[in-house]
């Protein structure tokens, strides 16, 4: 009897087997069927979770055609002035972390002015000459004060950036200013290269320091939004794609976003 119930096991468990594996493939066409109605054509979902991809930041834009004016506070504003959303950005252009910022946000922040999404507030500083020996933060801030006048700003800005020197060489020079100029077409000219020359701008130049001295910021690059700076550890100053969720949640709903959490620059107090 034992020898009997011995053999007859496989044929049972096989029996069972087969069941199980049937009812699970049965399970599974069911999921994968259900997994198909969920897609398009294309093999795409479908449904409430999908997302517009956003359209790419534009690039080689007319930089030279976006507007900039020097404003009453001592910064110069880049875009419309009925823009909804206002950035304001703190530079030296001796500053690497800046160059390295305007390389990363540059073509975002450009972008949206051209678009009339935002208005670029510049403030220009010039305190690395004192820490690093030369005048080159003062002279470039003086060319850029010049091309402001010139309907260049936007435009030579960007070659500043683009072509700058080593942090510890002062190679700002008024020649080398001049000579960056060159790659900004209908900049140079008598009343440009006049103003770069004669260092036409050096009482704007001081202004503007010291107004960023008093601002509470304490470091540059430094970005606010809407009067809110932006947390160096927030993720919108690591990455354009950051940042451009933030000013996207800005334009969509005042008040909201990531720009939320900063606070707006306290000057130091006077004692």
């Amino acid at each position: 009897m034992s020898t009997t119930r011995t053999r007859r096991t496989p044929v049972i468990l096989t029996v069972v087997g087969v069941i199980v594996v049937a009812a699970l493939a049965a399970v599974l066409g069911v999921l994968f069927l259900d997994d198909d109605k969920d897609k398009d054509s294309s093999g795409d979902r479908t449904g409430p979770t999908r997302t517009t991809p956003k359209a790419p930041i534009r690039t080689g834009l007319d930089l030279a055609a976006i507007t900039a004016a020097a404003q009453p506070d001592g910064t110069i504003r880049v875009g419309r002035d009925e823009a909804p959303v206002t950035v304001t950005v703190y530079e030296d252009f001796r500053c690497p972390f800046c160059e390295r910022f305007e390389k990363n946000m540059g073509p975002l922040l450009a972008d949206y002015a051209e678009a009339g999404k935002i208005k670029i507030d510049y403030h220009i500083a010039s305190f690395l000459d004192g820490k690093l020996g030369g005048n080159g933060s003062v002279k470039a801030a003086n060319a850029a004060r010049c091309s402001v006048d010139a309907g260049k700003f936007t435009a030579y800005h960007s070659v500043l950036f683009g072509n700058q020197p080593d942090e510890s060489t002062d190679g700002y020079t008024t020649a080398r200013l001049l000579e960056l100029a060159d790659q900004v077409p209908g900049l140079r000219g008598p009343a440009f290269d006049a103003c770069v020359n004669t260092a036409a701008n050096a009482q704007w130049v001081a202004d503007s320091e010291t107004a960023f001295e008093k601002s509470g910021v304490s470091s540059t690059p430094s970005v606010a939004v809407d009067g809110k700076v932006v947390p160096s550890g927030n993720s919108a100053m690591r990455s354009a794609d950051n940042l451009r969720e933030l000013l996207d949640q800005r334009l969509e709903n005042p008040g909201s976003g990531k720009a939320a959490l900063g606070t707006q620059p306290q000057a130091p107090s006077a004692g």
